[in-house]
């Protein structure tokens, strides 16, 4: 971690105090600079939307878990690619399921190492979060990430400061209507069938109102959603939503491929993929995903409390290997 900060120039960070809780409540005043999305629905330039309307950026957070194999094999049969926000505490434990994820097309990306709310941490810290997960998913996989979703949507700009120091691009989800909390099913906060009523009421009435629009100026972008690949009942969802969108015409893709990023990585094999320089890494097991157009929204203005992931062995590690 010493070496890292090392090649970090903190000058010039937002002097914005850290938060407090887990996840933190929003502070009863909050000046604009801030940009705090999840209690201001500052999105900055957070990617929220996919550019081209009837596209949905399927994205799963928290994995890899034991539910992870089963979705990945689903995905498979509909022959259908998503974007998995990782936590590094989880591929260390499960690096056969991140390679399969690879091998089979899906885009990866960070979800920090162990969950922790990213306003509530140092800058120091941020750091460690994020070069420790993009250290265990390049040592599985020889695949370097560039993309990260903030652990509950929590976000602001001195997060962001240092999220872009770090050549990190930040993707959060289009609004309320396409956050399907599903991890509320495993705490038995909702049920599978009212998650699943929801989002195709969600698609429902996206569709509708991109069937009214008369103008190519007024077509609505993609929308990229919030899922989890925690357990059975979240697998479920999946499997229930993701046929009703592409029965009512939804092209399904990565967040990498919506945005049509072409180098979805800053690092395979070992090479930079924006200059070719050496750089640390392993052989890749597979192919990355393609396809960059940032867009922006407003935010979410929720936190998924998201409790019941956090495994002892994950936090151990966590408090051990910072310094």
């Amino acid at each position: 971690v010493q070496k890292w900060l090392k090649e970090i120039d903190f000058s010039g960070a937002p002097n914005i105090n850290p938060n407090q809780g887990e996840p933190p409540n929003c502070p009863s005043k909050i000046d604009a600079s801030v940009c705090y999305w999840t209690c201001q629905g500052c999105a900055a330039d957070d990617v929220v939307t996919c550019p081209s309307s009837n596209v949905w950026g399927l994205t799963f957070d928290d994995g890899p878990t034991d539910a992870t194999p089963r979705l990945l094999e689903f995905l498979l049969q509909q022959n259908v690619k998503a974007t998995f926000f990782l936590i590094g505490g989880n591929v260390i434990q499960y690096p056969e399921v991140v390679r399969t994820e690879i091998t089979h097309g899906h885009h990866l990306a960070s979800h920090t190492w162990s969950h922790h709310a990213l306003t509530t941490l140092s800058n120091e810290q941020i750091v460690a979060e994020m070069k420790w997960t993009e250290k265990a998913i390049e040592d599985a996989t020889g695949y370097r990430v560039k993309y990260i979703r903030p652990p509950y949507g929590d976000i602001d700009n001195r997060v962001r400061f240092v999220l872009k120091k770090l050549g990190y691009i930040v993707v959060d989800w289009t609004s309320d209507a396409f956050d399907t909390n599903d991890w509320k099913i495993p705490l038995k906060q909702a049920t599978t069938s009212s998650v699943i009523i929801k989002f195709k009421q969600s698609v429902d009435n996206y569709n509708n109102n991109t069937k009214t629009t008369t103008t190519r100026t007024n077509l609505r972008k993609g929308f990229i959603s919030l899922e989890h690949d925690l357990s059975t009942d979240t697998v479920t969802v999946a499997k229930s939503i993701i046929p009703y969108a592409v029965s009512h015409s939804l092209i399904i893709q990565s967040v990498a491929t919506c945005l049509r990023d072409d180098k979805p990585y800053s690092a395979i094999n070992g090479l930079r993929t924006n200059n070719s320089l050496p750089a640390n890494g392993m052989n890749p097991v597979g192919q990355g995903s393609p396809n960059a157009t940032r867009t922006v929204t407003a935010g979410s203005s929720r936190f998924n409390v998201l409790g019941h992931h956090f495994l002892g062995l994950v936090l151990i590690t966590f408090y051990g290997i910072w310094w």
